[in-house]
């Protein structure tokens, strides 16, 4: 779960983030095969079998997944799934680093968690070309989760899920440009990022776009819109959005000039009321720790 990001003044300043959390070796060579693809399918476990002995890395990763599900023909059997899924990575396959990833991350009957070596095989899946892998990456390094915290990691792989399309990775990458974290501070960038994330309907992109148009960072200030996207964010059940929209329509409604304060005001100065004073800037947010099932 992620604690609640504070930041710090209305002025250009730095949200400080303080949530949870998520290595890297030597990476295999990935395998190049000219043959055309085999339908797993159809093939019976013993002939399956055969094939992932000759290092067939489809038929491993067949054969594990039958392992996992306890189906095609195996008995539900993590550990001989975590062989065979072994066995494929090594040979370079990037769904089997990532699926023995997902495996290691929690643990199986008779299998160990070691969030470690989850870590290595999710970059390591990532550096091969694998979207998804790149997010629990990112994560991983973020917020030290089997590894070490690293931010500039972080933003290596977040940039790598995001430039493939994943939309939390792009948010997620967004505050570490607005913090400077890892990467030069970038609010056009940051703004940027959030905005790809809110066009799609996510919630904390709503959320942490939100904050950009109240603050003005990364364009122009326009409460309005903020106010919107706080609306949109907190109709989607995020708790950020609900109290940034509640916080921002305290501020907006408290600083609305009253009718006898407009009338006394001269009339160079009507409909240039001041921007409003708020003490603390939007609350920004992560999105969700990724799930392993």
């Amino acid at each position: 779960m992620f604690r609640e990001l504070v930041a710090a003044t209305v002025l250009i300043g730095s949200l400080c983030v303080s949530a949870p959390s998520f290595a890297q070796s030597t990476q295999p060579t990935p395998v190049q095969t000219k043959t055309e693809p085999t339908d797993y399918s159809k093939l019976s476990f013993n002939e399956k079998s055969v094939l992932a002995r000759n290092d067939d890395v489809g038929a491993q990763i067949s054969l594990a997944k039958g392992y996992l599900s306890g189906e095609n023909g195996a008995k539900k059997r993590p550990v001989n799934a975590a062989r065979w899924l072994t066995n494929a990575s090594k040979l370079g396959s990037m769904e089997a680093q990532f699926m023995l990833a997902d495996l290691l991350w929690d643990g199986a009957a008779d299998l160990q968690a070691n969030r470690k070596n989850a870590v290595t095989l999710y970059a390591s899946a990532a550096d091969n070309g694998h979207m998804e892998a790149a997010y629990r990456a990112a994560h991983a390094y973020h917020y030290g989760e089997g590894a070490e915290k690293d931010s500039t990691k972080a933003v290596k792989y977040y940039t790598l899920a995001a430039d493939k399309g994943y939309i939390e990775s792009k948010n997620n990458l967004g505050l570490l440009y607005l913090q400077g974290s890892g990467t030069v501070r970038d609010l056009s960038v940051a703004f940027g990022l959030f905005e790809d994330s809110a066009k799609t309907g996510n919630a904390w992109g709503q959320n942490n776009l939100g904050g950009m148009y109240e603050m003005g960072w990364g364009t122009a200030k326009d409460l309005s819109k903020a106010l919107a996207l706080y609306e949109k964010s907190a109709a989607a059940g995020n708790k950020h959005g609900s109290d940034n929209l509640v916080r921002l329509q305290a501020v907006m409604k408290n600083s609305a000039p009253t009718e006898a304060e407009t009338i006394e005001k001269p009339a160079t100065e009507a409909g240039s009321a001041e921007t409003p004073k708020a003490e603390t800037a939007p609350q920004a947010e992560n999105s969700a720790t990724p799930s392993t099932n």
